[in-house]
């Protein structure tokens, strides 16, 4: 049986898709994985398809999927992992994806109005469903970063991955490439591992 992670967050522009791919990336030198691509803009699908045009087709398989696609392919798949990137601004999907999840990835930057967008994902998760907040495009020697980790941390029912990830050039310019394990998000997954296993 697959292990669902689903990258939510509201709002667009938040490493979702990034993030997605890096961790499959990660998972995917130990195990079979799966990304779904449930946004309309399908820029998981346009990374996959710009890697193969370049040479360098990914180790896992992105494939589209939508509100009604997802019980049918949660059957049929037989992937160890399986990630659905979601759309921004689509509550139907995102409750869909969430619904299934084994566990929620929230992605956010450090600014306090992207935290607090979080906040509003997270608790529209039903109490059952293992959830975590990830900061992503984070200067680890901020203020903003600091008052941010410490401000989730305070959050009740709310985990925070206790790596964060950096805002690096490389990480940013991975997009359409088979991208390279990067170290953060590799604890980030040592993580996921973990608390899925």
């Amino acid at each position: 049986m697959s292990t669902v992670l689903t990258i939510a967050n509201g709002k667009g522009g938040t490493s979702k898709t990034t993030s997605a791919m890096c961790i499959a990336r990660a998972l995917s030198g130990t195990h079979t994985v799966e990304v779904w691509d449930a946004d309309p803009q399908a820029t998981a699908t346009s990374w996959a398809e710009q890697a193969e045009e370049n040479g360098t087709p990914l180790p896992f398989t992105v494939d589209v999927t939508n509100k009604a696609m997802l019980q049918r392919k949660l059957r049929k798949t037989t992937a160890d992992y399986v990630l659905i990137d979601t759309p921004p601004g689509d509550p139907a999907m995102i409750d869909a994806a969430i619904n299934v999840a084994d566990l929620v990835i929230i992605p956010t930057s450090p600014a306090i109005i992207e935290v607090q967008r979080l906040i509003e994902t997270a608790q529209n998760i039903p109490d059952h469903i293992p959830k975590a907040a990830l900061i992503t495009r984070a200067n680890k020697q901020s203020v903003v970063y600091r008052e941010a980790m410490e401000f989730l941390n305070s959050q009740d029912n709310l985990p925070v991955f206790s790596t964060a990830i950096g805002h690096r050039l490389a990480i940013q310019n991975s997009y359409g490439t088979y991208p390279e394990l990067f170290h953060e998000y590799s604890f980030v997954t040592d993580e996921i591992l973990g608390a899925t296993a």
